[in-house]
């Protein structure tokens, strides 16, 4: 069973990591956001990186009109 959860966790992080990687690094500055501090705080947090990253960063970059100010 705790392999199984490593695993999840594992796969969680490596998404989190290819979705930071694979926007642009001018998207990320077009939103006032670093790309290498979000994959090192998933490295460094897990999942619960992820989960911050989903919520409050990633729709910033992908429709940074919708928060412009």
């Amino acid at each position: 069973m705790l392999i199984v959860a490593v695993a999840l966790a594992a796969l969680i992080m490596a998404g989190g990591i290819v979705d930071v990687l694979r926007l642009g690094r001018d998207r990320f500055g077009a939103a006032g956001r670093r790309r290498w501090h979000w994959v090192l705080l998933i490295i460094y947090s897990g999942p619960l990186g992820v989960l911050l990253y989903a919520a409050a960063v990633r729709p910033q970059v992908v429709h940074p009109e919708r928060y412009a100010e």
